[in-house]
C-alpha cells in the first residue's frame, strides 16, 4: 500500500517531516511518534503498515531535532516542545480532505507515550489516546538519578548553550559497557545495549549522542498528573514486563489512575521487544481491536 512524503509546519514555524498512509476517503488517522531518540525508520513503520492495512490511515514524523525533521539542537528533545508539536500536527492532520476529523487518535511509544498522554488529555480533537511503554513521570527519574548526575545537568546550564550543546551517548557502544559503565549511557542497560547493536546498522544512519539538556527537560516533564483528564475518551497502555527503562509497576499504577473506557496489555518481554518478533504481533493485534471497538471501524 502507498505512503507519501509530508512536510508539517509548527507554531515557531520549525518543518516537521514524515510519512502519510492514506486509506479511503474521510478514514480515521493515528498520528504516530518516536521515542526519546527514535526516527521514523527504527521499527515503527511496522506499526504504520499493519495499521494502514486494518483500515486506519496514518500520519508518522519525525520529532523535531531528530530524523528528517529540522529543528536546533540536532539530537536534542523538549518534551514541552513535542507536546506543542503534537498539537500542530492534530491540526495538519485535521484539515486533510482524507482524513476524518472526528476521528483522530493519538500513539506514542517511550518518551513519546508520555507526550500521547498529555496532548490526548488536553486536545477536544484527540478522540483516542495509545500509549505503548509509555515514560509517565519525570520524579520517578529524578528520585532515582545520583545527585551528582543532577549537579551535572543544572551546571550545564552554566556552560553550553543551544548553539553549543553538551552531548553524551544514548546507547552504550557495547554489551561490556553496559555491564562494566551503565551510567556512561543516557539508556545503559544491557537490553539498550543489545538496541544499539541493531539499529546502528539501518538507514539512515543515527549517531549515537544526545544533548545533556534532555534529561533537564525529562526531569521536568510528568504524564501521570494528566491521564485521569483523557478520559471519556478510550485509552489503551502497554507494558513490558521487563522493561529495564520504565518501572513496570509505576506504569501500572499510573494506569490505575486513567478513568473508564481503558485497555491495558501487559507483555512478557523488554521495553525494545514490543516493536519485533512475536510481541509486536500480540501487541499490534491488540491496539488495532481496541481501535475497532472504540472508533467503530
Amino acid at each position: 500500500m502507498s505512503r507519501e512524503d509530508i512536510e508539517i509546519k509548527t507554531y515557531d514555524e520549525v518543518i516537521l517531516r514524515g510519512w502519510f498512509y492514506p486509506r479511503e476517503p474521510k478514514a480515521p488517522v493515528i498520528i504516530m511518534s518516536s521515542g526519546m531518540a527514535g526516527i521514523k525508520e527504527n521499527f515503527l513503520d511496522k506499526f504504520a503498515e499493519r495499521f494502514q492495512q486494518a483500515g486506519f490511515a496514518v500520519l508518522f514524523y519525525d520529532n523535531r531535532n531528530w530524523g528528517a525533521s529540522d529543528g536546533t539542537p540536532r539530537n536534542h528533545t523538549n518534551h514541552y516542545e513535542q507536546i506543542q508539536d503534537a498539537h500542530d500536527v492534530v491540526t495538519y492532520a485535521s484539515k486533510r480532505l482524507d482524513v476524518d476529523e472526528s476521528r483522530i487518535i493519538q500513539w506514542g511509544s517511550s518518551f513519546s507515550g508520555g507526550a500521547a498522554i498529555i496532548a490526548g488529555a488536553v486536545d477536544p480533537r484527540i478522540k483516542a489516546v495509545i500509549a505503548q511503554v509509555p515514560f509517565v513521570s519525570g520524579r520517578a527519574v529524578r528520585e532515582r538519578l545520583p545527585l551528582e548526575t543532577l549537579e551535572k545537568v543544572y551546571a550545564d546550564r552554566g556552560h553550553s548553550t543551544a548553539l553549543n550543546p553538551s552531548y553524551i551517548p544514548i546507547y552504550p557502544e557495547s554489551l561490556e559497557q553496559a555491564r562494566e559503565q551503565p551510567k556512561s549511557a543516557l539508556l545503559g542497560t544491557e537490553e539498550c545495549g543489545d538496541y544499539w547493536q541493531i539499529i546502528k546498522n539501518f538507514k539512515p544512519e543515527k549517531k549515537n549522542a544526545i544533548t545533556l539538556q534532555t534529561m533537564f527537560h525529562t526531569i521536568r516533564s510528568e504524564p501521570s498528573a494528566f491521564v485521569d483528564q483523557i478520559s471519556p475518551k478510550p485509552f489503551f497502555m502497554a507494558i513490558a514486563g521487563h522493561d529495564s527503562l520504565i518501572d513496570p509497576s509505576l506504569q501500572v499504577n499510573v494506569f490505575g489512575k486513567a478513568q473508564e473506557p481503558k485497555e491495558l496489555l501487559k507483555l512478557d518481554c523488554g521495553h525494545f521487544q514490543v516493536y519485533q518478533g512475536e510481541h509486536f504481533e500480540v501487541n499490534v493485534l491488540a491496539q488495532i481491536a481496541f481501535l475497532k471497538k472504540h472508533l467503530y471501524i
